[in-house]
């Protein structure tokens, strides 16, 4: 075997040698020697630096070489994710065994299940402290919302409450400004006021406190004025209308005066009259002994009258009928029909008309879907209504009768009350008067729309913690298309209405043209007053309410002998009495009634309207005159009001 050798070539040795070059251009023996001779360049106007040079061309660069400069140091061996693995290697009870056995491999089992429940026990702390962190910001949100509500709904009060024992006599008062008065309004009220308001007028004028009467607005008429030929009489009841006036005497006379008649006729009939109910064909009279006879408006050929026998025998023609009805201690009215209550609590109704509108305020028996002919002046009993099924003593079913305590009558529905506390409705309910929510149709059966705990329900913004037996209904009344009750807990009165709304009529503050949902007049809700008798503040009640057409007047029970008055709804006839025709959805005071000192000056009358105030409408209650206690009564009709004295 042959072998090739080859020759490996000689790499010469190189050797590096430093050199050091010795010259003072290249160096400088200290910092300072360099500081000292270092050169300063002026790169242009307004500029000392290149980063100044650098910002102004290139502002970006800059922001950003700032923002990198600003991140804080992280460590890159902090954010790797931690290896389990390694920290299980790592673990002392490991070291001490020999990798591979069957000993190193049963602990470190073991060691991987110990950290898998840690890492399980972790997760489920994790996760109930981000669901307690829920609950609790979903608490505070909660908490946050309702508290907002009840401030905002209880604002007035609140801050009364923190305001009424602050001092203020630190704070300097300031002046005063005299009340500006619009010279042109005033002239303009003069000017209206003087076209109504004749010397005549100005002649009539009595003094409230000393002679009786009656006082009548409406009709154009925006102030109360008085009736001369009623000055010094006492009255039960009153009825008026555009241009129209039944009046009842204290001795049980009837009166009828239309407007430009001097002086009023007197209506004979039979017994001495209570009260009087008007539909649109009849004038229905209560009399003191229980009986309801009637007359018609206008003269009649359908009108049968009454025929009774003289002591001699013979037939005499009366001006009057009589229901075939007894007992009766109440009576109200619509357009076509007359509703009774007697004294045992039976509701009766009556058709008054040869051909009525039945909306169904007649009841189920003559309902509008059936078009039966309706009997005229006839009582029909409302059977449904009037009695329920209950259980007598042996256990069997049995008619047990309901008992009603008031009645209201609309233009073409019904609203009576029970003496639980229930309120019932039936007739139209195209504004929603009957109160039901589910529909706007006629209503021919009878049904409770309000019971206790309804109540409750309506009251609860104002009443959070009234109680269903404790709440009463007062006094009920209606209107045209709206119905009205006011309600009693303890020693507060609350007023709620419901249906048509669109002339303010509801007091609500707000214009509602169907409303089946209670209204509170919130305006008339914790007014206070002083009582010197008792030394202590006391809740104002509601005395009366009286609904006309598209009006209605609340007469306060203020402490003392004079009672507030407030007002709402229409006025486009003056009806309301204040001077204007603008109607009002919030409750409004009424100036006073005029005086003798009124007399001189027209433009004090004026000024007088304007200033409810101090010269506000206050209706007596319990004055004498001559020796006898008397009130004012506030009453209003249709398109008109008027203002009469009773007996106390």
């Amino acid at each position: 075997m042959i072998l090739r050798v080859r020759r490996i070539p000689k790499v010469p040795c190189r050797i590096t040698i430093p050199v050091r070059y010795k010259s003072s251009k290249d160096k400088y023996s200290s910092i300072e020697e360099f500081n000292k001779n270092k050169k300063t360049y002026n790169y242009g106007y307004n500029f000392d630096s290149l980063d100044k040079l650098d910002a102004k061309i290139n502002p970006d660069h800059v922001s950003e070489k700032k923002r990198t400069e600003q991140r804080p140091y992280v460590d890159p061996e902090s954010e790797k994710p931690m290896d389990i693995n390694l920290l299980i290697e790592n673990d002392p009870r490991l070291l001490k065994l020999k990798p591979g056995t069957a000993e190193y491999r049963d602990e470190m089992r073991k060691l991987h299940a110990e950290y898998h429940q840690k890492q399980l026990k972790q997760q489920k702390s994790h996760e109930f402290r981000q669901r307690m962190q829920g609950v609790i910001i979903g608490f505070i949100a909660f908490v946050g919302i309702i508290s907002a509500h009840q401030i905002l709904m209880n604002y007035d009060s609140i801050k009364n409450r923190l305001l009424m024992n602050y001092n203020y006599g630190d704070v300097k008062e300031p002046e005063t400004k005299k009340k500006e008065v619009s010279t042109k309004s005033l002239n303009y009220m003069l000017e209206k006021l003087t076209k109504e308001l004749s010397d005549e007028h100005l002649n009539q004028i009595q003094d409230s406190k000393e002679v009786t009467g009656v006082y009548v607005f409406g009709d154009d008429t925006k102030i109360p004025l008085r009736v001369p030929f009623f000055n010094n009489m006492i009255f039960k009841d009153v009825f008026v209308e555009k241009g129209h006036l039944v009046a009842i005497t204290d001795k049980g006379k009837v009166y009828e005066w239309k407007k430009g008649w001097r002086d009023a006729r007197l209506i004979n009939l039979p017994a001495s009259v209570d009260k009087v109910a008007p539909t649109d064909n009849y004038f229905y009279f209560l009399t003191n002994k229980g009986e309801v006879v009637y007359i018609p408006r206008n003269k009649s050929d359908k009108f049968v009258p009454l025929q009774r026998r003289n002591w001699f025998g013979l037939l005499k023609t009366q001006n009057h009928n009589k229901l075939d009805v007894k007992n009766i201690k109440e009576i109200a009215s619509g357009a076509n029909h007359l509703l009774l209550l007697d004294k045992s609590g039976q509701v009766f109704v009556v058709n008054s008309s040869e051909t009525p509108a039945n909306r169904g305020q007649f009841g189920l028996t003559y309902s509008p879907f059936d078009k039966k002919d309706i009997p005229v002046n006839t009582p029909i009993d409302l059977t449904l209504l009037n009695n329920r099924i209950g259980r007598d003593s042996s256990g069997e079913k049995t008619l047990i009768p309901r008992t009603f305590s008031s009645i209201a009558a609309g233009k073409y529905f019904n609203l009576v009350a029970d003496d639980e506390g229930n309120i019932w409705t039936w007739g139209e309910n195209a504004a929603g008067q009957c109160g039901d929510l589910n529909t706007t149709q006629v209503k021919p059966i009878p049904r409770p729309v309000l019971a206790k705990s309804d109540l409750k329900r309506v009251l609860r913004n104002v009443l959070p913690l009234a109680k269903a037996d404790l709440i009463q209904v007062k006094k009920i009344a209606a209107g045209d298309e709206t119905s009205y009750a006011v309600i009693n807990y303890l020693d507060r009165d609350i007023l709620i209405a419901f249906g048509n709304g669109l002339n303010g009529q509801l007091g609500g503050s707000r214009y509602m043209q169907v409303c089946c949902w209670p209204e509170i007049a919130k305006s008339l809700i914790n007014m206070t007053e002083f009582d010197e008798s008792s030394n202590s503040i006391k809740p104002i009640g509601i005395k009366d309410i009286s609904a006309g057409n598209k009006h209605l007047f609340i007469t306060l029970d203020n402490v003392g002998q004079q009672k507030d008055v407030y007002a709402v709804g229409e006025n486009i006839l003056g009806q309301l009495g204040y001077g204007k025709r603008s109607k009002t959805c919030k409750p409004i005071k009424l100036p006073r009634l005029l005086e003798p000192e009124d007399k001189t000056d027209k433009l004090t009358i004026v000024q007088n309207l304007s200033d409810v105030n101090t010269k506000r409408l206050l209706l007596l209650d319990g004055w004498k005159i001559s020796k006898n206690p008397v009130d004012q009564v506030i009453k209003a009709g249709n398109d008109a009001s008027v203002i009469f004295y009773k007996k106390h």
